[in-house]
């Protein structure tokens, strides 16, 4: 190898005669013949050897390389859908499912570490694609679009501080390569669920053009066994009530995704991107429901109350979200100005449709059919911008990242209940009437400052977020809310490289748990017949104090395991307290007997654990991933309102999960995947989740020289995986069973196309410097759109933990 000036050094040739051959990439071989080496000389100088370019005319070559299930990185765990092929013609959540250290319970609600509250982004950027309903559009987007998930456990400073428990960044297929590529995908499943995927991408001298579409037809069922039996008597009769409520609901979940955009490059130093997303969902579902109440504490005899009721909803947003990004390099090497500018606007509309009927024994719970129409519909539009400043300074490896950020949020909602009962004509339901109107404005500027000394690096950050609320709903009566919080975010992140390709990090930050307008709005939701459910304008922010030490391990083969150990604290922890409504609550006197779900502050929460991710080569046709999260839950009461101080008590208790990814390559190019996961018992708030586990298992086989793939796969193939609460107080105690849909078989073909241009000659998009250029821009590309600059929520400067490296990061 030689130098940058290409002077080079052989030694210990000893004595003889030699020829020397010089090869370089796009040069001819030269070829130095009858350089002697003798006892007396044993040292030769060769002056300047002068080489000469060369063309070759080279046959379409194939590079084939395998990208690991996981990669792991110092700020970032990165999940690469396309090798987990259990997910094949699966949705967004059946991906985050299998991502170690993520869970997914059965109503499609993420958490990261045991904890819920955790951020999602796509392509680094808030989506409204995911709206307000997040779980039912993680439901409708194909898997097929997704590239990679990345996730940030610990963020620093330079993201936005929402998000108690980290970030979850799923990044979309892009193409980077010159020429046209491309490639389609169809699948099927049981019960009716079907997906297809078309990406392209087409770049050829400065620009680059892209193209990623997607649709998922997804229908399944949930359905909802609910037991609840009071401890004491009713506060009348003395009677001790038990209730027994089932609940059929089949659902559907359909969804079109559509990106396209352009990126121009207009000279080595500054470079323009704009991008469209067209999304279209539909979520719909039928409910049947059967709730009864009994006159002692075993569900026996006949039922002293007994409704029957039937609720059919459909609807679902369409959204418009437009980019622009520009980024701006300097002369001066790794200063960086970049600026986004997003905008986005959804319309929802929705149809809501209830028959309710009952029978009972007593006149006074007795009422005729009701039936209700509530049609509805409502907009958001959002608008988010930032700009990001990184400037090397002072050191050889110092960086300075300064950046602001401002997000404003518009949301009105309403809709137009009508009830016919007794055969009246229909009329307003005022209980179910409401006109939401709320604006959101999030203003953000952050500092971040790293360097690294020998093998010791280090980065601080600082950041200040100013939150605004106000908003109103209007039932019978107008509300009005106003809030604000205004706070600072501190983060801390060391990092030392050990001898062996060993590091070891450790890191800090604060961030913050908001809550969201519905969660403030004391509007009463009295559809279910057993529960009021309601907002709180009391409602204070949760702050979250995360530390995070990790050590890192690489091997020469390839192995690599990072372990964990991690204490997470959260003042005025929100958790939704349920309890019974007395004749003392104002307003509240009309529902006296029935149950009040409320979010309310508490006094804290704690988790601490131990996190092992590891991805091994067992063998040459075999390599695992396993992920083990072993934690501890401590809930603290404090002094809560008195009301709830028979629902709400200190809880703790230990949980771990596990995951285990492996993949065999087998005879006739095929390849098996085998995915096993369990999650052991949890306690929450006020109760606990029962222990649940189950395996999936895929079968893939390339075809036509590697240009298509057929995979077929099977979730849940034994049919374990449950989703039980139990809640148990002093009042009652209440379990409720979801019943999922989650053994499902898909099928699915991929089929890949394109030619690469690079090298092919003048004016067939071949870059110059020997593709010196190409290389450089591929990095920064990837920088861009893998984490460095992109995956933040308003970040830049810095990448992560540690500092000093491209990014922020000390990478191995």
């Amino acid at each position: 190898m030689s130098q940058d000036d290409g002077s080079f050094n052989i030694s210990g040739t000893g004595i003889g005669t030699f020829t020397l051959y010089i090869t370089a990439i796009g040069m001819a071989v030269k070829n130095v013949p009858n350089i002697t080496i003798t006892a007396d000389k044993p040292v030769k100088q060769l002056g300047n050897v002068k080489v000469s370019s060369g063309t070759t005319k080279l046959k379409e070559v194939s590079i084939v390389g395998e990208k690991a299930v996981m990669e792991m990185k110092v700020d970032k765990k990165v999940f690469n859908v396309e090798k987990n092929t259990t997910t094949a013609g699966g949705s967004a959540t059946d991906v985050l499912q299998n991502v170690p250290s993520v869970s997914v319970d059965a109503d499609g609600n993420v958490s990261l570490r045991g904890k819920q509250d955790v951020t999602i982004l796509i392509d680094g950027k808030p989506s409204t694609m995911l709206g307000t309903d997040q779980a039912s559009a993680l439901q409708s987007l194909s898997a097929a679009s997704i590239e990679s998930v990345e996730v940030i456990t610990n963020p620093s400073a330079k993201y936005d501080a929402q998000g108690s428990t980290g970030i979850i960044n799923i990044i979309t297929k892009k193409d980077q390569r010159f020429g046209i590529n491309g490639s389609a995908t169809l699948g099927a499943g049981t019960r009716d669920k079907y997906n297809g995927n078309f990406s392209l991408n087409a770049r050829k001298g400065k620009w680059n053009a892209f193209l990623n579409s997607s649709f998922r037809i997804n229908n399944t069922y949930n359905n909802v066994i609910t037991d609840k039996t009071n401890k004491t008597g009713d506060s009348l009769s003395g009677i001790v009530n038990s209730y027994h409520t089932y609940e059929h609901v089949p659902r559907h979940f359909n969804g079109s995704f559509n990106t396209i955009g352009a990126t121009y490059d207009v000279d080595k130093y500054n470079s323009i991107t704009v991008t469209e997303n067209i999304n279209i969902m539909g979520f719909a579902f039928q409910d049947y429901s059967d709730y009864y109440m009994y006159n002692n504490n075993t569900e026996s005899g006949q039922s002293i109350f007994h409704q029957n009721r039937y609720s059919d909803a459909s609807g679902g947003p369409f959204s418009l979200s437009s980019s622009i990004d520009y980024r701006h390099k300097f002369k001066k090497k790794d200063e960086e100005l970049s600026f986004d500018a997003t905008y986005a606007a959804t319309s929802i509309h929705r149809s809501q449709y209830y028959y309710t009927e009952s029978d009972s024994s007593d006149f006074i719970n007795k009422f005729s059919p009701i039936t209700e129409h509530a049609p509805g519909s409502g907009t958001n539009n959002s608008l988010n911008v930032w700009a990001d400043y990184t400037d090397p300074l002072f050191t050889a490896n110092g960086k300075l990242g300064l950046g602001f950020k401002s997000q404003l949020f518009w949301f009105n909602s309403h809709n137009n209940p009508l009830i016919d009962s007794n055969n009246r004509p229909e009329a307003v339901d005022s209980t179910l009437l409401t006109i939401y109107n709320y604006e959101q404005q999030i203003h953000a500027g952050y500092v971040n400052w790293s360097d690294q000394l020998g093998k010791f690096s280090y980065q601080l950050g600082l950041r200040a977020e100013d939150a605004v609320y106000t908003g109103s709903n209007t039932t019978t009566v107008k509300t009005d809310l106003n809030n604000s919080f205004f706070n600072f975010f501190p983060s801390a992140f060391v990092s030392y490289q050990l001898p062996n390709q060993q590091s070891i990090y450790l890191n800090y930050s604060r961030r913050t748990n908001r809550p969201n307008f519905f969660q403030l709005m004391p509007f009463k939701d009295v559809s279910n017949p057993s529960t009021v459910s309601m907002g709180n304008p009391s409602l204070i922010p949760e702050f979250i104090n995360n530390i995070e030490f990790s050590y890192n391990k690489q091997t020469s083969k390839g192995d690599n395991i990072i372990l964990s150990v991690y204490y997470q604290y959260t003042e005025n922890l929100i958790e939704r307290i349920t309890r019974y409504i007395t004749v003392n609550d104002s307003g509240l006197t009309a529902y006296a007997g029935r149950l009040l779900s409320q979010p309310l502050n508490i006094a804290s929460g704690t988790t601490y654990g131990v996190d092992a991710t590891g991805h091994v080569q067992l063998l040459p046709i075999w390599d695992a991933t396993l992920n083990f999260n072993f934690f501890q839950n401590k809930i603290s009461a404090g002094n809560v309102d008195p009301a709830y101080q028979a629902y709400i008590t200190d809880n703790s208790g230990f949980s771990w999960f596990g995951k285990i990814n492996t993949s065999i390559k087998i005879p006739g190019g095929f390849s098996l995947q085998i995915n096993a996961n369990y999650e052991s018992p949890k306690v929450i708030a006020g109760g606990s989740l029962k222990e649940t586990y189950w395996v999936d298992m895929a079968l893939k086989k390339n075809l036509w020289k590697n240009k298509a793939t057929v995979i077929i796969n099977c979730s849940d193939i034994f049919k374990t995986h449950q989703f039980v609460t139990i809640y148990d107080n002093p009042s009652y105690h209440e379990t409720i069973d979801r019943v999922r849909e989650t053994r499902i078989g898909n099928l699915t073909f991929t089929y890949r196309f394109g030619k690469s241009d690079i090298g092919s000659g003048k004016g067939k998009g071949k870059p110059k410097d020997n593709g010196n250029n190409l290389q450089k821009d591929k990095e920064d590309r990837e920088n861009n759109l893998k984490g460095d600059d992109k995956d933040d929520q308003g970040g830049g400067g810095q990448g992560g933990n540690g500092g000093g490296n491209k990014g922020g990061g000390t990478h191995n």
